[in-house]
């Protein structure tokens, strides 16, 4: 009997989900669950559904206000993530990297939608300490997904530690995500590598309304299920959704001038500007009325 490729694939999956139970994990999800997809056509189109759940994403920020705003958008997909599954997520950071970006803020991430009672946080002496913390909680299907916070290149997050990383979020189900603060891109075997950049926020209706929602300008640096591109959105922390970028605060280029202000004059100009120098000779020779030395108030 000829066993095909989908038959082979769905008993391959009866099994997993065997395992799982016979584990105490929670089941294997399959297909489309497997995708948490940004609600954004064109984004999700280029990740071929969304980010996958079982694997590694980079996210990274060059400078500290980037890094903050990277922050943001993890808190977001992590936001996105507990809407329909119980379990917490595990947050570690290096003592260092609080300095640059500051403490998670409990009020904050409540307001991306994130309930910090979800949250277990851990704080690592040395990058060594992080990455051991990151990779070992990975492997627990118990949790949701894990962040990490890493400052710079630490010579211990080379190719080989990111690709174990990746191979332990692609066994346990559990989403990785590597927060780099102050880092450029380096080779990985991340999923996806997100450079953040923060936007300026919108405006919802009116401005004396106050301002808009969390924005952010995507760089897709790397994309192992499609193109890579430049994608602006925002996060509505009402819907726990990403949303196309509402219009600018400020539509034009620079401030106008005010209605009942005229403009200056030509006389008015050549009143206001100073003449050429050749055009008074006495100043040329250093003299004023009387040849003494002249002062002029500019």
């Amino acid at each position: 009997m000829r066993v095909s490729a989908s038959m082979a694939g769905d008993e391959l999956a009866r099994l997993r989900q065997r395992v799982a139970e016979i584990e105490g994990r929670p089941p294997v999800l399959p297909g489309e669950a497997a995708i948490l997809p940004f609600g954004l056509g064109r984004l999700d189109r280029h990740l071929a559904g969304g980010l996958r759940r079982h694997a590694l994403h980079e996210i990274r920020g060059a400078t500290a206000p980037e890094s903050v705003a990277a922050f943001g958008f993890a808190a977001a997909i992590l936001s996105r993530l507990t809407k329909s599954d119980p379990r917490p997520v595990l947050l570690v950071a290096e003592a260092g990297s609080f300095g640059e970006t500051g403490h998670p803020y409990a009020p904050g991430l409540a307001g991306y939608g994130l309930d910090p009672r979800r949250l277990i946080l851990v704080k690592a002496k040395r990058p060594a300490d992080a990455l051991w913390v990151f990779e070992e909680a990975i492997r627990c299907a118990g949790l949701l997904a894990v962040l990490a916070e890493i400052r710079g290149t630490p010579r211990q997050l080379d190719l080989t530690a990111s690709r174990r990383l990746a191979l332990r979020a692609a066994e346990s189900g559990v989403m990785g995500l590597l927060l780099r603060h102050g880092s450029n891109a380096e080779p990985g075997a991340a999923d996806t590598r997100w450079h953040v950049v923060p936007r300026p926020a919108g405006t919802l209706q009116d401005f004396p309304s106050g301002i808009g929602r969390p924005a952010w300008r995507l760089d897709l640096e790397r994309n192992r299920h499609g193109p890579t591109g430049l994608f602006d959105l925002e996060w509505n922390h009402d819907d726990r959704s990403f949303v196309a970028p509402a219009r600018p605060a400020l539509s034009l280029h620079r401030v106008p001038l005010s209605a009942d202000r005229p403009h200056p004059s030509d006389a008015a100009r050549k009143i206001l500007a100073f003449p050429p120098a050749a055009e008074d000779p006495a100043r040329d020779r250093g003299e004023g009325e009387g040849g003494a030395p002249s002062r002029r108030a500019g």
